[in-house]
């Protein structure tokens, strides 16, 4: 019980969400997740980064049990900007200025860890068994794979967002230490 006291006091300390005093909040779009869990597992993400909004591009999400979808967001679900829309709303919903990162591994996609971010981000992740469909690959989007030196060479696609995110923060936090 003492070591929780002392990472509870060490986060209030260090204040985290000050952050976002100087850096622009990353979006999230998720093209056509096929589980609810991979839905909660996005907003528990959304909300750990503190995304500005989260976007799930899906014409069967609707469909889903919104009890998994909660049990595996564990308390974002209702603590994130997020929702349900189709292909052809996108351009309407992500802010002006922020760039498309597509974690993707396509012909034209660079190593995570070379690529510098910029400060307004809005990260791409596919379906779990298709990927991001081409349409959105084809948009003014920068392409990004994370190398992954073991004998599986795939990751869920909610861990490939987390690295990416907590990539984009580290680098953000490089440029405007707080």
């Amino acid at each position: 019980m003492q070591d929780q006291n002392n990472s509870f006091e060490l986060f209030k300390k260090l204040n985290p969400g000050i952050f976002y005093q100087h850096n622009y909040r990353p979006v999230i779009i998720a093209d056509n997740l096929r589980t609810p869990e991979n839905m909660g597992s996005v907003l528990r993400l959304a909300a750990n980064i503190g995304a500005l909004k989260t976007l799930f591009i899906s014409e069967t999400a609707h469909q889903f049990k919104s009890y998994k979808i909660k049990r595996t967001a564990s308390g974002a679900y209702e603590k994130t900007d997020w929702k349900i829309i189709r292909y052809e709303e996108l351009g309407n919903e992500l802010p002006e200025g922020y760039r498309l990162i597509a974690l993707e591994t396509t012909t034209k996609a660079q190593n995570i860890y070379s690529y510098t971010f910029p400060d307004k981000v809005a990260f791409c992740i596919g379906n779990e068994k298709n990927g991001i469909r081409r349409e959105l690959l084809e948009q003014d989007a920068h392409h990004l794979y994370i190398p992954l030196p073991g004998p599986v060479t795939s990751l869920n696609t909610t861990h490939a967002l987390s690295i990416a995110l907590f990539e984009w923060y580290r680098q953000m936090m490089l440029k405007r230490p707080v």
